[in-house]
């Protein structure tokens, strides 16, 4: 099976963090050493709101939409947070304030990874 983006599984969460789902889109990336940045960043994140990151999603400029991916592996967790570096990242699942409120009424919190973003992290 071949996935239309690209998904990193990090190593497995710790019996005493709960698991938590990161999205990149790489229109707000330029190259492979600020994508590791921006994963630092999700991944202090993570740990400050006692998460372990475990998936990361890289929405690839010109491959198909990953929502689906993305949905999918919100709904097999058990109320996983979403951490984006911004809200930009979710534009292209929809409007970004919109995305968010629907995800946090969903129990599947959206953290923003930025500071100064937006008063999350």
């Amino acid at each position: 099976m071949t996935t239309k983006h690209r998904e990193v599984r990090t190593t497995p969460s710790s019996p005493s963090q709960s698991s938590a789902i990161g999205l990149v889109s790489m229109l707000f990336v330029r190259d492979l050493g600020e994508l590791l940045a921006v994963r630092r960043k999700l991944v202090v994140c993570a740990a400050t709101y006692g998460f372990r990151l475990t998936t990361l999603f890289a929405q690839s400029v010109g491959q198909p939409d990953i929502a689906f991916d993305i949905f999918t592996s919100l709904l097999e967790s058990d109320g996983s947070p979403l951490i984006v570096p911004t809200l930009h990242h979710l534009a292209h699942l929809g409007n970004p304030l919109a995305v968010r409120d629907h995800l946090n009424h969903s129990g599947h919190p959206v953290l923003v990874a930025t500071e100064g973003a937006e008063p999350t992290c």
